[in-house]
């Protein structure tokens, strides 16, 4: 078993907007237990991260309808897999998952680079094309985080290796800068 790291990553530097959205939207589900911890704005991104809930993509939706903003929903599940997902204007995009050890030729390649479309705004496209060639062609590659580092480095993410099970005790690493993230509840 491996590290697991969850965060919602906002194309965004205006923490107080997104800190006091998140309190709405997590009063407003009380009964769902959302909570957040956000951390401070690096290179135009603000990173949140979420408790595990079924409620996740939902509130992912509601915070880019309110906020107007490209979020991605990053995971790297216990190193074994990436998922990405994409959400703008209250919408959910088409989102991918990549498995370690696994490649895609032809089609699946396309639809994969297709997806990639949805980070035109912070990439160009010479380097979602280098990022498609990435993700595609994940034969030689150990642990999922590897992939989520190299679509970080390639958008400009510098907060996706931490989730809130790890800040929530107390552990910083991962943060950049490191610090003392906000908590957000009900």
């Amino acid at each position: 078993m491996g590290a697991t790291y969850l965060s919602l990553q906002l194309r965004t530097t205006d923490r107080d907007a997104v800190v006091a959205e998140l309190r709405s939207i997590a009063t407003a589900n009380t009964g769902t237990g959302l909570q957040f911890y956000v951390a401070e704005p690096r290179e135009g991104w603000l990173a949140v991260f979420p408790n595990f809930t079924p409620d996740l993509e939902r509130a992912a939706k509601a915070l880019s309808a309110r906020l107007d903003c490209l979020i991605l929903l990053l995971l790297s599940a216990d190193e074994d897999d990436l998922y990405c997902m994409f959400f703008r204007s209250g919408k959910q995009l088409p989102w991918f998952k990549v498995g370690v050890g696994r490649t895609r030729r032809g089609r699946e390649r396309d639809k994969l680079a297709a997806k990639l479309e949805a980070l035109a705004e912070v990439c160009d496209a010479e380097s979602r094309a280098r990022l498609a060639v990435i993700l595609a062609d994940a034969r030689d590659v150990t642990f999922s985080s590897d992939l989520l580092r190299a679509l970080c480095d390639i958008v400009n993410i510098r907060n996706a290796f931490t989730s809130f099970d790890y800040l929530a005790r107390g552990e910083r690493e991962g943060l950049d800068p490191p610090g003392e993230p906000e908590f957000v509840s009900a």
